[in-house]
């Protein structure tokens, strides 16, 4: 290979699983039996999962690259076999320097030993050495936030939350020249969950070369430089961050059918009592509206398909921006509006006075339920694109790249003291 600030070279990698067979491993013994079995699998391409599809990446050294993507698009299987876990179907992965993964939380721990045994087991298995884990136990511990009165008790008998914390403590003071992150910050409490992320965010300022995979495109945002987007296997992406969240924010757009929400293309879930027909924008006479600039007022007029009668209905509307952060909700119960039974097909309206968004790209998950169940959920449901408003005085609306996303009106004024 030739000399280069690539760190990580990936040329021409796939990865294909075949469905409901036994993984063959790369054993002499195993390859012979697959040979001379008696009687071979009936081969298909329908048993064919292609994970992964003539992937090409180059990371420099003191990188940190994030990876973005939808559910099952190949993110945790790009890092799975950088890491080695498993082995690739085609291509090549070159690496310098040593790897350690944040991949599977907790992987390693036994739970009959306590928490101070498994913080020496579970070092051990990420690679760490003895005395470099005697040197840094009591970070460790500290970071974690596990009373010491704890660390002789089987992890058996942890919370899911302390039993979580003592693991990514462990894996996060690895020290080496790669690290891979995947989700790591859906553990933990909102509390730790910040820590984690301080945590990654001083690793990434240490120079170290970081894979980072998550679904907290604001995580993303802050952490990384440089954002690649993985669609069905395929690379669709490589570029600036900004620009990385813009194209897969544009993937979920096509994914957005608000006129026939009712397509097997739109990803939902819940029971399927009702569903969520078509979104429409009206004004204020109840007409179709095209364009929503900040302070307007309209309406989100939504059809229902009622297949089975529902009694106490609730609906909600969240407003999110394009990192998925979300920005407000529009919850029925909030406002203490009983609906009556939804016995047959259903339209409803939920009428917003003066929106406070600065313009910009947002999004509407929506959501209807009753007291007891959940009917359906879609999320990105609707584009919803503010409009820049035209000001009749000399006021103006902030730019929403330095101002946020919500305009809230304000007076200032000075007093000589």
């Amino acid at each position: 290979m030739e000399k280069t600030e690539a760190i990580i070279q990936i040329q021409q990698l796939s990865k294909q699983y075949r469905l409901g067979q036994k993984v063959v491993f790369d054993t002499l013994r195993e390859k012979l039996s697959h040979i001379f079995r008696r009687y071979p699998d009936n081969f298909s391409e329908q048993k064919v999962v292609q994970a992964l599809q003539d992937f090409n990446l180059n990371v420099n050294q003191g990188e940190v690259l994030g990876i973005i993507g939808f559910n099952g698009s190949g993110k945790s299987t790009l890092l799975k076999l950088i890491s080695r876990i498993t082995p690739p179907s085609s291509g090549e992965i070159h690496i310098q320097g040593n790897v350690s993964s944040l991949l599977d939380i907790g992987l390693g721990f036994h739970p009959d030993l306590t928490g101070r045994e498994n913080i020496y087991l579970n070092g051990a298995i990420l690679g760490m050495k003895r005395t470099e884990i005697k040197a840094k136990f009591a970070d460790i511990v500290a970071f974690s936030g596990i009373d010491e009165k704890f660390l002789d008790t089987p992890v058996k008998r942890y919370s899911s939350g302390m039993y979580v914390r003592l693991a990514f403590s462990i894996a996060a003071h690895l020290d080496s020249d790669i690290l891979l992150i995947d989700e790591v910050l859906a553990v933990g409490d909102y509390e730790f969950q910040k820590k984690c992320l301080d945590k990654i965010d001083t690793i990434t300022k240490s120079k170290r070369t970081v894979l980072f995979v998550s679904h907290n495109l604001a995580a993303i945002e802050r952490l990384c430089n440089h954002t690649i987007v993985i669609n069905a296997g395929e690379k669709v992406f490589d570029g600036k961050t900004t620009k990385a969240i813009e194209h897969y924010y544009n993937l979920h757009k096509q994914q957005t059918q608000p006129e026939n929400l009712l397509s097997p293309d739109v990803v939902r879930s819940g029971s399927g009592d009702v569903k969520f027909k078509k979104v429409e924008i009206l004004d204020e006479r109840i007409k179709p509206k095209s364009e929503i600039a900040t302070g307007d007022d309209f309406t989100i007029k939504l059809d229902l398909d009622v297949w089975q009668p529902i009694k106490n209905p609730r609906i909600a509307i969240t407003v999110k921006n394009r990192l998925g952060l979300t920005l407000f909700q529009c919850y029925s119960k909030d406002t203490q509006h009983n609906f009556s039974d939804f016995d047959n097909n259903t339209s409803i309206f939920c009428h917003i006075k003066n929106i406070p968004l600065l313009p910009g790209s947002y999004y509407l998950n929506l959501w209807v339920a009753d007291q007891f169940q959940t009917h359906d959920f879609i999320e990105h449901a609707y584009d919803l694109v503010i409009q820049e408003k035209v000001q009749a005085s000399n006021s103006q609306i902030p730019d929403a790249q330095y101002a946020g996303n919500i305009f809230i009106d304000n007076v200032w004024e000075s007093i000589l003291i």
